[in-house]
């Protein structure tokens, strides 16, 4: 059996985590670009007005408290905690606020209008402290290994985590070595990386495929090259998504985007996503 092919159904659904990291601030583009995500996911076990249970989503923000030690939970789906994380898709679904929004759209020939949509939002914008990856990593792993325990056969937990900066408690490569190292019979937890921008100077890097040549986050020796060691490698279905989209990944690409603006953190949501898409 080749691995990360599992079937999606409501015996073996699959299961998203979000891990939102917030250093200086949660920016307004990260928390639409997660609550868009999560809305597609919901489109896609939607059949009419019956929201299908094929994922379990959780969606968490962190930061550290700045004057002692340990990390705050700033945010977490309503009824959701570090601990038990995540919430069947339709229940996702009743917990969002609906808010009137102005979004552009464009009305082909290039016309773009704005206009108010009434829109599900889960995450909002926040400020934060500092990066605390390791505690972050490490208060999740109980939950997906419960979760594994619970779903063996299911395809395997994909955790992205967004972030606009390199850990600021330590090295996080053993953490995410460990959640990488959990597994159910279709592969191991998948673990994909978004790093924010804080220029507009660098282009966004989309899928590396070697850790050589990445530019320095400025964020301290070889900060670049740990977060490549720490992404897992694309499976096949998000590689060949990445393609769809004009994007060159092959088999050694990983699940990583550094200096990501807001489009790049879009199109990484809608790749990383789309690996588990056999639904029945």
């Amino acid at each position: 059996e080749m691995p990360y092919t599992a079937e999606i159904s409501r015996l073996n659904p699959g299961c998203f985590l979000f891990l939102v990291i917030q250093c200086m601030t949660i920016p307004h583009e990260s928390a639409d670009a997660v609550n868009r995500i999560v809305d597609t996911l919901s489109q896609r076990c939607s059949s009419g007005m019956d929201v299908r249970d094929y994922f379990h989503i959780g969606v968490l923000g962190f930061s550290t408290r700045l004057f002692g030690t340990g990390i705050k939970t700033t945010y977490a789906l309503p009824g959701t905690s570090p601990e038990r994380p995540f919430l069947p898709i339709s229940k996702v679904v009743e917990v969002a606020d609906i808010e009137e929004r102005q979004v552009r759209e464009d009305y082909g020939g290039g016309e773009i209008v704005e206009v108010t949509r009434r829109m599900p939002v889960w995450l909002k914008h926040h400020n934060g402290g500092l990066d605390p990856m390791c505690a972050m990593l490490r208060s999740v792993e109980p939950a997906l290994a419960e979760w594994i325990g619970q779903h063996p056969d299911s395809y395997p937990p994909i955790v992205i985590i967004i972030c606009d900066g390199y850990a600021t408690d330590g090295n996080p490569l053993g953490d995410a070595e460990r959640i990488k190292s959990l597994r159910t019979n279709d592969g191991n937890v998948l673990l994909f990386t978004v790093h924010l921008s804080h220029n507009n100077q660098s282009r966004p890097t989309l899928f590396p495929s070697r850790e050589d040549g990445l530019l320095s986050l400025g964020e301290g020796t070889d900060d670049s090259k740990m977060m490549f060691r720490m992404a897992s490698v694309l499976p096949e279905g998000s590689r060949r998504a990445a393609n769809s989209l004009g994007f060159a990944a092959d088999e050694n690409s990983r699940g990583l985007v550094l200096n990501a603006d807001a489009v790049a953190l879009a199109q990484f949501l809608d790749i990383g996503t789309r690996g588990p898409s056999n639904l029945h």
